[in-house]
């Protein structure tokens, strides 16, 4: 693909980035993987798709996933109210205001916080304890939890509200399963799909292969670091796109795949004068990917309600983790890739836009490729018993 690999050479050899990871994969053709300049802008080690990238926000979708097989297998219920699961859920309150002297005012919630709301960003969270300014209530996401201590700054099922709230998921599939959510993790899905390099910490021996180098992370309220390599999380994706039945039923994979937020839109960034709320202010990558395009939720993924011009199809899937790792999965093109990026320190957010040029590469050299009629139209099952060499830029 060599319009991809001039664009991520470029982006290394313009200083845009330190290092650069990409992979993609459409029906009909080898995948690509491509991998330049170096791993830490400190060494000299070279950027390799076995890099490992702290990724802790791409951990939602795979929570997702690790919550939809508890569905599959009868123990949970997306429409059920959580407090069945999570005592702590229990008469949940939501900010009404503020009296006179810039008191909270807080009331019962009305409605329930289901699996379904929580996985959709429609439970009525946000992130974090700030709110109004420098204003800052109880943080509702602090440990322990306890019964009436939830503050929401929505009533469920009313409004999307972006959240960092895999913690919480987390404890619906350790109480659920009965299993730690590390462990679970690792029996039901990283083992299942080959992710040996993924996990909540890395051993000392794959210290040397951290992107930016190796810092010991302290746990913070219960954040646990996450990390994964691009070769790793690429099988993912690709176990999304082609609905991986030793994962989820095809009905669980279409609920990842299909907006689960009704007429509820994930919001547009806003000028700070017209903000009501804390989840009005954009500061999330996945939302700021496609600034002119609808967007909505699935139960892990962004879904664009739109086409993006020279890229992803309505329908797509996006997620996106600081501004540095992206993924995304085009259900009715079969396409889907990711970009993994070492930032350079005077270029901290050039990331998004690199994601964009990176796609619409990988669509271009796609549809190219089709012209010269060099598809095989019956998919991946037709492909050689000895899979075409996957090009490697070393």
């Amino acid at each position: 693909m060599t319009r991809v690999d001039e664009l991520l050479r470029g982006a290394v050899g313009t200083g845009q980035v330190t290092g650069a990871v990409g992979m993609a994969t459409a029906r009909g053709g080898p995948s690509y993987v491509g991998a330049f300049g170096a791993r830490s802008s400190v060494n000299s080690s070279r950027m390799t798709p076995d890099t490992l990238f702290e990724v802790s926000a791409l951990l939602r979708p795979i929570l997702a996933v690790a919550a939809l097989q508890l569905v599959d297998a009868e123990m949970l219920g997306l429409d059920e109210p959580l407090r069945a699961v999570l005592p702590e859920l229990a008469a949940p309150r939501v900010l009404d205001g503020f009296d006179r002297t810039g008191v909270p005012e807080l009331r019962p919630a009305s409605g329930e916080i289901t699996l379904r709301r929580l996985l959709s960003h429609t439970a009525g969270f946000t992130v974090g304890s700030w709110w109004h300014g420098a204003l800052v209530l109880e943080d509702p996401w602090s440990l322990p939890y306890r019964p009436g201590s939830v503050t929401l700054l929505a009533d469920p099922g009313t409004r999307w509200l972006h959240c960092a709230d895999t913690d919480l998921i987390a404890m619906v599939i350790e109480r659920t399963s009965g299993l730690p959510m590390t462990e679970y993790l690792r029996s039901a899905i990283f083992r299942e799909l080959g992710m040996l390099d993924t996990g909540f910490d890395v051993p000392h021996r794959s210290r040397a292969r951290v992107a930016g180098g190796w810092r010991d992370a302290e746990d913070v309220d219960g954040y646990l670091s996450f990390y994964s390599t691009p070769r790793d999380y690429f099988e993912f994706v690709e176990a999304m796109l082609w609905r991986d039945e030793s994962l989820l039923s095809p009905a669980a994979s279409e609920l990842l795949r299909s907006n689960q937020t009704g007429s509820l839109r994930v919001p547009k960034v806003v000028d700070l004068a017209g903000i009501r709320t804390a989840g009005d202010i954009n500061i999330y990558p996945e939302m700021r990917l496609y600034p002119n395009i609808a967007a909505q939720w699935s139960l892990g993924f962004m879904l664009n309600a739109e086409a993006v011009p020279d890229g992803p199809r309505a329908g797509s899937l996006s997620s996106a983790g600081n501004s540095h790792t992206f993924c995304w999965i085009d259900p009715s093109s079969e396409v889907a890739g990711l970009v993994f990026l070492q930032p350079t320190e005077w270029r901290p957010a050039a990331g998004e836009q690199l994601f964009g040029e990176f796609q619409r590469s990988v669509y271009a050299e796609r549809d190219a490729r089709v012209r010269r009629g060099q598809s095989m139209p019956n998919g991946p099952d037709t492909w050689p018993v000895a899979p075409p060499p996957v090009w490697w830029p070393f």
